[in-house]
């Protein structure tokens, strides 16, 4: 992978002092990730009443793409932050990390798979700020009438919401508020501003801008143990036993590589390879944080997590 500046090698790479080291600490991750939901082609007949006119709204009142949802996603780095990884809020739920693997897997994996887009959000350490304002954030009420003031005739009204920690907030107020007390992200608008397409668009543009200064536009592939890491990881048997096969440490190299070569994405006009590119980042990291430590991956092959993917983007 050849950049015209070390930037970016920089912020992709999970520091660590040498063994020995006096000032040795853990390792830290320079980049976290914003996960965007594409809605589904039709209402889901399981849905209520107000669930599907939620939806309905999220088609008419957001620009183009319209997204159904938002939520950050810290890589487990250091590895024993497995249990930290996704933070959201959903409606009729007070928001919280993810633990709970088995409806993780169904939620993520199944569910809704092929689906999902990841943005990278870049700063120093992003990761350690992410969770520790995620956690000042458990257990926020869920607020549908947020939606009011992120809809275009009314978004003039979000200044006056209250953005203090934990307001209620649906799914794009607490991601950007979290985005913006950690120091991560510096929004352009007031957290009850945005929906989730209207935030996914001003996080993309902030990445073509730092894809841009770091010359992502000079990638040209990656290595094979990458390209290896990938084909594996992202259209391999989607199984416990393929990520601890894998490795944390290949994990986040094929992590690393989908980063940079959204990035090289951002940096082109082609808005097809640019969602490509981000659903193949999403299924990499969904993937690495949901299957790892689902159940033991010694366990017999054969049981209902080891399915592929089929709506997994080529």
């Amino acid at each position: 992978m050849q950049f015209k500046a070390n930037e970016i090698r920089s912020l992709l790479a999970s520091h660590q002092t040498a063994p020995g080291d006096s000032a040795a600490g853990p390792p830290t991750c320079d980049v976290v990730y914003a996960m965007f939901l594409e809605p589904t082609h039709s209402a889901d007949p399981r849905w209520s009443t107000l669930e599907c006119a939620i939806d309905k709204a999220v088609r008419v009142f957001q620009p183009t793409p319209a997204l159904a949802h938002c939520e950050m996603l810290v890589p487990p780095v250091p590895c024993e932050e497995g249990l930290r990884t996704n933070f959201a809020t959903y409606f009729g739920r007070n928001s919280g990390w993810q633990t709970d693997k088995a409806d993780g897997y169904n939620y993520y994996l199944v569910e809704n798979a092929g689906r999902w887009r990841a943005v990278p959000i870049f700063q120093l350490n992003a990761g350690a700020a992410v969770r520790s304002e995620c956690d000042m954030e458990l257990g926020v009420h869920y607020s549908l009438a947020r939606y009011l003031t992120a809809v275009a005739p009314l978004r003039w009204t979000a200044s006056l919401v209250s953005d203090k920690r934990r307001s209620p907030a649906h799914c794009a107020t607490l991601t950007a508020r979290v985005l913006k007390n950690s120091g991560v992200y510096m929004p352009l608008h007031a957290s009850a501003w945005y929906g989730p397409t209207t935030l996914y668009q001003e996080l993309c543009h902030q990445a073509t801008w730092r894809a841009e200064r770091m010359g992502a536009d000079a990638f040209s592939g990656m290595p094979l143990q990458t390209a290896q890491n990938i084909e594996q990881l992202v259209r391999g048997v989607m199984s416990p036993r393929t990520v601890a096969e894998v490795g944390d440490a290949g994990c986040l190299d094929a992590v690393r590589g989908l980063t940079l070569k959204t990035c090289a994405a951002f940096s082109q006009a082609d808005a097809v390879t640019q969602r490509i590119t981000q659903q193949q980042l999403a299924s990499a990291l969904l993937r690495w944080v949901v299957l790892r430590g689902l159940v033991d991956p010694s366990a017999s092959a054969g049981g209902g997590e080891e399915t592929t993917d089929p709506q997994d983007p080529a």
